[in-house]
């Protein structure tokens, strides 16, 4: 995201609120564990490529501008701080081996992606809030954010008790980074 070049009209964003603190918003280092109802995997994957970005991308986009606002977001990405500070170091993935898919029913997705620890730590502290696990809450946002509010996982889901059992396993397995 470091790369993004902004688009500004010759104005810069104004700072309207007290200024946040976003250091480290830049790098991905905390794993978050969903799993989507099928219908929900198709609709972020068309989102996705009619985007011409990644799931992860999309959606630490999605969640960074649901927690600090869309100003925020633009504002970061002009000014290159926080999501959008360039890394000072490159990591390389090849030749680390990916974990497996788990199975988890014919009608759930299982999604992991990695978001900064900032991120979802603030995600996290909502879902408290809320009375909901991380997951719970990640994937009411991202199901509300495809379908609308009236449209959240339950309206969409397809799957028995046990289905549901071993996902919510499989979420929390990764609740430490």
């Amino acid at each position: 995201m470091a790369d993004w070049d902004s688009v500004n009209r010759g104005t810069k964003l104004s700072a309207l609120i007290q200024l946040r603190d976003y250091t480290g918003m830049n790098s991905q280092d905390a794993k978050l564990r969903l799993w989507l109802p099928d219908i929900a995997k198709q609709a972020l994957e068309e989102v996705c490529e009619r985007a011409e970005i990644s799931m992860t991308v999309y959606l630490t986009e999605y969640f960074s501008m649901y927690l600090y606002g869309w100003h925020e977001l633009l504002r970061m990405r002009e000014t290159k701080t926080g999501l959008y500070e360039p890394l000072m170091i490159r990591y390389c993935m090849e030749g680390v081996a990916q974990e497996p898919q788990p199975n988890l029913g014919k009608n759930i997705f299982a999604l992991k992606i990695f978001v900064p620890i900032k991120l979802k730590a603030d995600l996290l502290q909502l879902a408290e809030r809320s009375a909901m696990t991380l997951g719970e809450f990640a994937r009411g946002l991202v199901c509300a954010h495809l379908f609308g509010r009236e449209y959240g996982p339950g309206k969409l889901k397809d799957w028995t008790d046990e289905d549901e059992t071993m996902a919510r396993q499989w979420e929390e397995s990764g609740a430490v980074t």
